[in-house]
């Protein structure tokens, strides 16, 4: 098997994915990974946009596309089911859509397509991701690999590069620091020779932003703050390049360069970065990262000595948290408040 599945870990656990400021609170999970299945949404009755899954190559596009009226055939019924499995997971009906996947692969095993087959095993795999249940995924996305490389992929691909990126981030989440290292900096090489031989190729950019998003979120971990701020800069950049700025991601890797530049004890820098995510969340309606902000923001006030500008800005976090059900948040902004009230005495 080839090099990077070294990069799976062998042994998972859950992903605490807010922590309280003085304890370098980040974001929740990044939401490009956040929803993963923003990678398989349709964008019509037939087709998936290329952009969005690494998986979708052109002869599956054009098993896809090139089916008939007919909603009888057996083509249409394994689009609609699969079209069916990715709706329950937007829902969050994720015994359902695993249901509907185990149908969509018989399905698929049945007209004997390869893509069709390979396509469901890499939504099956994400699946699992987003469940937390990491082993399952592991055997998921190895499977997937095989496939790709009988199919002549060659390792560093972006298909498999999409895949490796979200290995590294494995072994991140569960605190194997030394082997996502190793993955997301033999990702970010590969990507880089790709995007010197095509620099204009969005998938690749957008795959490069997303894994130094991850790299910097690794960094943070690991005290190196200044490392981790250039990542993110460059995340934040490659995001808004390709999406524009107004949009939660974001949000959330400004507040990660709030977080970075407190750790390296620049307050007026992290004040700057959280105020502009200020900024983009009244332009955007529904933000998840708003209490997280928020609560931060008031930490910053509160080092600045603006006491009351903290109070406001925990206030909202803590009413916020409350709406959410939120005990990450809750605590953060509960911590904040109660270092308002010792300042005030």
């Amino acid at each position: 098997m080839i090099s990077y599945l070294k990069y799976f870990p062998k042994k998972f656990v859950r992903l605490v994915c807010c922590s309280i400021l003085h304890k370098s609170i980040t974001q929740k999970e990044f939401q490009w990974q956040r929803s993963v299945y923003n990678n398989v949404r349709f964008f019509n009755q037939k087709k998936i946009d290329p952009r969005c899954n690494v998986l979708i190559f052109s002869s599956i596009l054009g098993w896809l596309g090139l089916t008939s009226e007919d909603e009888e055939t057996p083509e249409d019924k394994l689009i609609t089911t699969i079209k069916r499995s990715i709706l329950c997971i937007q829902r969050e009906q994720y015994d359902k859509a695993e249901q509907m996947l185990h149908l969509a692969l018989r399905m698929a095993q049945d007209l004997q397509s390869k893509d069709g087959i390979t396509y469901v095993y890499d939504v099956m795999a994400n699946l699992a991701m987003e469940r937390e249940q990491f082993k399952k995924a592991e055997k998921l996305f190895a499977e997937v690999i095989r496939r790709l490389l009988a199919a002549g992929y060659v390792e560093d691909s972006l298909k498999i590069l999409h895949i490796s990126s979200k290995i590294a981030h494995m072994a991140l989440t569960q605190g194997y620091f030394e082997k996502a290292t190793l993955g997301f900096i033999w990702v970010l090489e590969k990507l880089e020779e790709y995007l010197r031989k095509v620099p204009d190729d969005a998938e690749a950019q957008e795959l490069w932003g997303l894994t130094k998003n991850w790299f910097g979120e690794l960094l943070m971990k690991q005290g190196k703050y200044k490392e981790a701020k250039k990542n993110f800069e460059d995340a934040l950049d490659c995001r808004i390049k390709i999406h524009g700025a107004f949009n939660d991601e974001c949000v959330s890797i400004l507040n990660s360069l709030s977080v970075a530049c407190i750790n390296m004890e620049n307050i007026i820098e992290a004040k700057q970065f959280l105020l502009r995510a200020v900024d983009l969340m009244k332009k955007i309606k529904d933000t998840t990262q708003e209490g997280i902000v928020l609560a931060n923001l008031g930490m910053v006030y509160l080092r600045e000595g603006l006491q009351t500008q903290a109070k406001d800005s925990c206030s909202r976090a803590l009413k916020m948290a409350a709406k959410e059900k939120d005990d990450d948040l809750l605590k953060q902004a509960e911590h904040c408040l109660t270092q308002v009230k010792m300042a005030m005495k």
